[in-house]
């Protein structure tokens, strides 16, 4: 059981770190990367398989990390130092890589709207996502569509 948890956290690694970037301050990483990883162990056992391990993953750590921001912080002073965070320079924004871009998008979304640009982009279904984020699967879809207009209007459309 160990060796299959600890392949379930090494596949899916990258997800854990940026669910618990997004939701943590830079100080407070480490301690909701730790609290994530271990509700995941606790509750490793208790996976029936009637979701996918992703689906099961992605539902067990954004209620760990909601649940980290509610014990240490207001939902909107965590926004606002976000914001503040994110504020490039212009010389710095016509460096960025897709990545940072995309990233720079994401902070730019609600919780739930990163969420699940993050999951879509990770290949989960709307129902998978609709799953975990408890919403209706065409509310997923309306979302995502949403979220490409937003991300296209102002990232790729033309700029005067």
């Amino acid at each position: 059981m160990q060796q299959e948890f600890e392949q379930v956290v090494a596949n899916n690694q990258g997800r854990i770190k940026y669910i618990a970037s997004r939701y943590s301050q830079q100080h407070d990483f480490e301690d909701l990367y730790q609290e994530i990883l271990m509700q995941l162990w606790r509750s490793f056992t208790t996976f029936k398989g009637h979701s996918s391990r992703e689906t099961w993953l992605y539902q067990v750590a954004l209620n760990t990390a909601s649940s980290f921001v509610t014990k240490t912080i207001k939902h909107k002073e965590l926004q606002k130092v976000l914001a503040e965070i994110v504020k490039p320079d212009s010389a710095a924004v016509q460096e960025n890589c897709q990545a940072e871009i995309l990233n720079k998008f994401m902070h730019t979304l609600s919780d739930t709207d990163s969420s699940i640009l993050m999951m879509y982009l990770d290949g989960l279904s709307s129902d998978q996502i609709a799953t975990v984020v408890g919403i209706s699967d065409n509310a997923v879809r309306l979302r995502i569509k949403r979220i490409k207009a937003t991300f296209e209007n102002e990232f790729i459309g033309e700029k005067s």
